[in-house]
């Protein structure tokens, strides 16, 4: 076998090897997303959580600073900054 052929190959098993590389890893990070986003993992969005659904996130997540209570925070400011609007 010539050294170009065997570089070819070599570079076409790598190249197919990156590919199912990248294939699985977007399919992980798109599952460790869903985890990191309350509202994905929920399947609905913060407007609609119910205490039972409060509860079981913080179950989840655990006692404070979090993901989730950053971002209840960001949500609740953002109705602030609104209504601040509106009294302007």
């Amino acid at each position: 076998m010539k050294q170009s052929q065997m570089e070819e190959r070599i570079e076409k098993v790598g190249s197919i090897k990156m590919v199912s590389l990248n294939t699985f890893i977007k399919r992980v990070v798109e599952e460790i997303e869903d985890i990191g986003n309350p509202e994905k993992l929920l399947g609905k969005p913060y407007e609609q959580w119910t205490a039972e659904d409060m509860g079981r996130l913080f179950q989840l997540y655990g006692q404070e600073p979090n993901a989730l209570s950053r971002m209840i925070f960001n949500k609740e400011y953002q109705k602030l900054v609104e209504l601040e609007k509106e009294v302007v």
